[in-house]
């Protein structure tokens, strides 16, 4: 009868350790999982901030909706004119539009709240560049990710399992947040919100775009350069004119006593020097 006890007591303590265990292991798996979700949108949300922060004025941002009639059904982001901008693929620096916008789960997958699972996607016409070993491959894919979508675009995944994108731009001469935008000037702000998987709050970030300034030049500058490297030049003359004269006026280098001397040579008599100079002393 104490074996069996022992037994049980025994039973109960193993498994209560392995519960125990069980759940530290299945806590640590959630949170591994939860910080490479966080450093994945922090990454997107950094690379945002540097493409929106270092526009070049050549650039221009178009915001469309894949259906004008239903506001939900989804947006695409089109920069242009930014070669730097999202440089993946085999042409980082590119000339071409690049266009952001989500891509459905091929497998339809959907989160805890029945919400359909999708993939934030890059599209630009050279990253896949078409050629005839890898031609015939991407040819052949008619389903998944890398299959073209109804527009034969290709589509690079950067941000998994996002439920919802969404983005405004705020001009703030109407102050107002527009979901549509198709001019070449550029928003004041750019806000971008995303919901990923088995979550309801969205992650909102807005970005500032840089300001343009132009200054109007002066072309008087070379004109008063020049003055005034003349006016520098005619000073310096006229110090040498001077220095010359001095020279010449001195004429007591023969020595003797004072206002006594003769003239020295190539100068001229002295102001109090008679009509037969003393000669010479030493």
């Amino acid at each position: 009868m104490e074996v069996v006890i022992a037994l049980t007591i025994l039973g109960m303590i193993t498994g209560t350790l392995f519960s125990i265990i069980q759940g530290s292991v299945k806590g640590a798996a959630q949170i591994e999982q939860i910080q490479r979700e966080n450093d994945a949108i922090n990454r997107f949300l950094d690379l945002c901030r540097k493409t929106f922060t270092t526009l070049p004025s050549t650039a221009t941002l178009e915001l469309t909706l894949l259906d004008p009639n239903s506001p939900a059904s989804g947006q695409e982001l089109t920069i242009s004119g930014s070669p730097n901008c999202f440089g993946f693929g085999i042409n980082p620096i590119s000339y071409k539009d690049t266009i952001l916008g989500l891509r459905p789960d091929p497998n339809g997958a959907t989160d805890t709240n029945n919400a359909l699972v999708s993939y934030l996607c890059l599209s630009r016409e050279d990253l896949i560049p078409q050629t005839d070993s890898n031609g015939m491959a991407l040819r052949q894919e008619t389903t998944g990710l890398t299959a073209p979508d109804d527009q034969g675009r290709y589509w690079m995944p950067l941000l998994p399992d996002v439920v919802n994108l969404k983005w405004r731009f705020f001009k703030d001469a109407d102050d107002t947040w527009l979901e549509e935008w198709n001019n070449d000037a550029w928003p004041d702000l750019i806000e971008i919100q995303l919901v990923m998987r088995d979550r309801t709050t969205p992650l909102r970030m807005v970005y500032g775009l840089p300001t343009l300034l132009l200054v109007k030049g002066n072309g008087s500058t070379t004109a008063n350069t020049s003055s005034s490297q003349g006016e520098n030049n005619s000073g310096g003359g006229g110090g040498r004119q001077g220095q010359g004269q001095g020279q010449g006026g001195g004429g007591g280098q023969g020595g003797g006593k004072p206002n006594s001397g003769g003239p020295g040579p190539g100068g001229n008599p002295g102001p109090n020097s008679g009509p037969n100079p003393a000669p010479s002393g030493r």
